[in-house]
This record gives C-alpha cells, sequence and structure tokens, in this order.
C-alpha cells in the first residue's frame, strides 16, 4: 500500500510538471505553428456561453440613458448637456478624455456648461503602471480649467489589447486603483454612487481588485435599428431635435459617450469590445459593445446588487490537485486489475469528469452568480489516463537497473538481427 501510494504521488507530479514543460515551450512561442487555433480559441471562455446563449432576455433598464456624441466638437457637446440639463438628469457621465489642448473659442463654451452642471462626472484615464509598486502612476485628465468643476472616474477597462486594432475582449473591471497615494475609482463606480450611495458602496466594500462583469443587454434606439435589448440610447441628432419625451432624463443616469459616428455604425473600431454577450463565442468576428455601454452594465450589476463572485486561484490549484490524486489513484486500481479493459474505461471516466464539470461551470454561473475556474482540472483529468501509463512505462523503468537491460538487450538484438 506504501509503494501504491508512493506511486500515485509521484505519477500526480509527472502529471503537473509535463503541464509545466508544456506551459514553458507554449511561453517560448514554440508552438507558434497553432497561432491560427490559438487564436481562435484565445478569446473564449466557457461561461462565455451563458452570457450570449442562456440568460434571460433583459428588461430595459429605465434608470440609464445612452447618448451618441459621435465626432462632435466641444462647443457642441456643450450644447447637448444644456439641452439634457432641462430635463433635470440626477447624474451625467461625459465619457470622453479633455485632455487635448483646444482653441478657446471651444473651450469656453464647454467651460460655462460644466460650471452650471454641478452633478456631472468626467472622465480620466490611468496610464504608466508600476508592477513592483502595484499602482499607476499617473493620469491622462482633462485640463485644469475643466477638472476643477468636475469630479473624474476613470475609464480604463480590463483588456489584453495593445493597440485600437487588437481584440479587446473585456469581462472584468478595476472598482478602485491607486494613483501615486490617492485613492481613484471608475468611473461607472462614480456615477453609481451619485445616484444610490448606499448599494455602491456596499458594493466597493466588497474591496475586490478586480470584479467580473455582470453583462445584461446592449443598446436600444430611437432612431436607429436596434441591434440591442437593455440600454435606451439616443443618437447625436435625437438630442438637438430634442427627440424624446420630457421624462426621458428625468431624475436619470445620463452617460454621453462615442457610439460610432451614427447608431449602428459598427464598422469603427474606436472604444469598441468583445464581449462575452458576442452571439460568435468562438472566433468572433465583429465587436459588439461600445465602452460606454460596458459602464452602463456595470452600473446596473451595482445598483442592482447583482455581482459575480469567482473562484481563487488556489481553489483552482487544490482542485485540481484533488482530482489529479483521485484519478491516478483509482486509474491505477483499473491498471492492475483489468489492463484489457484500462483504455476504454479511463476514456469514458474522464468524459465523464469533463463533460461534468464544464456543467457545473455554466450552472454556478447562471444560477449562483458564481463564476468557477475548473479549466486546470480539466487539463489534469485529460492528462491522467495517457500519463499513468507513461509513468509506468516509460519514468519508472528509467529508475530500474534491470529495465534498462532490457532496453539494451533488446536493441543490440534487433541490430544483431539485421
Amino acid at each position: 500500500m506504501k509503494r501504491f501510494i508512493r506511486d500515485t504521488i509521484l505519477c500526480s507530479a509527472f502529471i503537473f510538471g509535463i503541464m509545466g514543460a508544456f506551459a514553458s515551450l507554449t511561453f517560448l512561442n514554440v508552438f507558434d505553428a497553432f497561432d491560427p487555433i490559438g487564436e481562435m480559441f484565445a478569446d473564449f471562455e466557457l461561461t462565455d456561453i451563458v452570457f450570449s446563449q442562456l440568460q434571460e432576455d433583459p428588461i430595459a433598464d429605465d434608470r440609464i440613458v445612452m447618448v451618441n456624441i459621435g465626432y462632435l466638437p466641444r462647443e457642441a457637446i456643450a450644447r447637448q448637456i444644456e439641452i439634457i440639463n432641462k430635463y433635470e438628469p440626477k447624474v451625467i457621465g461625459l465619457d470622453v478624455l479633455l485632455d487635448i489642448p483646444k482653441e478657446w473659442e471651444q473651450d469656453s463654451a464647454l467651460v460655462r456648461v460644466l460650471s452650471e452642471t454641478p452633478n456631472i462626472v468626467l472622465g480620466e484615464k490611468l496610464i504608466n503602471y508600476n508592477p513592483e509598486a502595484g499602482h499607476f502612476d499617473t493620469t491622462i485628465k482633462p485640463q485644469e480649467h475643466i477638472t476643477n468643476v468636475t469630479e473624474l472616474g476613470y475609464v480604463n477597462l480590463i483588456t489584453n489589447a495593445r493597440v485600437q486594432e487588437d481584440l479587446k475582449m473585456c469581462r472584468e473591471f478595476p472598482p478602485s486603483e491607486i494613483v501615486a497615494g490617492e485613492t481613484r475609482y471608475a468611473f461607472p463606480v462614480r456615477l453609481a454612487y451619485a445616484y444610490d450611495s448606499a448599494s455602491t458602496q456596499e458594493f466597493v466594500d466588497r474591496d475586490n481588485d478586480v470584479e467580473v462583469i455582470n453583462y445584461k443587454g446592449n443598446i436600444m434606439s430611437f432612431s436607429a435599428a436596434q441591434y440591442g435589448m437593455k440600454y435606451f440610447a439616443l443618437d447625436v441628432n435625437d438630442v438637438f431635435e430634442e427627440n424624446f419625451t420630457a421624462d426621458l432624463f428625468k431624475d436619470k443616469i445620463v452617460i454621453m459617450c462615442f457610439m460610432g459616428e451614427y447608431l449602428g455604425d459598427t464598422e469603427t473600431v474606436e472604444d469598441f469590445y468583445f464581449t462575452p454577450m458576442n452571439e460568435n463565442y468562438v472566433g468572433k468576428a465583429k465587436n459588439d459593445m461600445f465602452g460606454g455601454v460596458v459602464h452602463a452594465n456595470i452600473i446596473s450589476q451595482i445598483l442592482d446588487d447583482d455581482p459575480i463572485d469567482q473562484m481563487s486561484e488556489n481553489a483552482q490549484i487544490a482542485l485540481a490537485i484533488f482530482f489529479c490524486l483521485f484519478n491516478v489513484f483509482l486509474f491505477k486500481i483499473i491498471y492492475g486489475a483489468m489492463p484489457k479493459w484500462y483504455d476504454g474505461i479511463t476514456k469514458i471516466f474522464q468524459l465523464i469528469e469533463v463533460a461534468g464539470l464544464a456543467t457545473l461551470m455554466i450552472y454556478l454561473l447562471l444560477v449562483f452568480n458564481y463564476k468557477a475556474d475548473f479549466t486546470l482540472a480539466m487539463i489534469v483529468i485529460a492528462l491522467s489516463g495517457d500519463s499513468l501509463e507513461v509513468y509506468h512505462g516509460v519514468v519508472k523503468n528509467l529508475f530500474s537497473k534491470e529495465r534498462r537491460r532490457e532496453v539494451f538487450k533488446v536493441n543490440r538484438r534487433f541490430w544483431e538481427e539485421r
């Protein structure tokens, strides 16, 4: 029994060693030939199916109104804010960086309107992340004569993209960050706090560095073709022409942001993201959500007290170790008791385990808002059957003088016969 348990532990260590070797080879770009396949699945997580296929049709969130600013100059944006202000919104969020100097004729109107609008949040962007210190060094923010009359919230969203044209998959966001020793809050957190400080404080008190975005829907347009189902959106001219009912903005959160040259414009890549709600959840072809709408989904999540908890890395590793030890222990019994049935039985068992874990991941997110990650456990399960054979057939024999002699004897006999 001691030898049996020792072999179980050593074989499990061998499996994790194989995984580490493959991870190192991938890191060194040894498998560049497989990049097209890797890129197809790089933006896919199994739980994306919940957001794109399984959740119920969302109900429109009438607390939030989206306004497209397109490519408007600053004086035109100021005019939009003036019009919206007449209808007494609870708070206005302007998701645009005002850091580039403009002619005073352009800035003066905006500065005047902002000074008359106390309930407004402007966007800033955190830059120069310092990994050693664990915080950002500075921000890109509006010029001082604009900043002094507004609150700021950073608009950074988490993606792996390095440039606009890269695939920008957005699943998570950081509620707060430290910048030069000062705590700064995300743009949607600032807006949610202005609307409902109690609910927002509960969300912030979770004290998570990163939160999973609980996506519910995209935008609905009054004037363009509908390509979403959750948030009302006005196009540029809708505001100027006041093409809306008088109660649309009353006590609402208004997010003014770029949503294309016009609502329905899907050719742009500016501030346009892939999300788990994309219908093509494998090998995604087109971006599906603008950054401002991502912020709207975050606000809904905060106000609805509907966060998503996720499994820690330690829990993922512990679960993988458990399945590795369990499978190796069980498969060793089958290997010794029914060697002729070994391949068939273990493969069936592995398929059942992987399918069960995949189903459980989807179920936990759909029903309990818990994002479990069983990927490491699934890899261990997939490797366990064949790795056990390699361990017994090769690894153990390498440490036995008698077995090594057998190899040389067979090899010498082979060449003598030739």
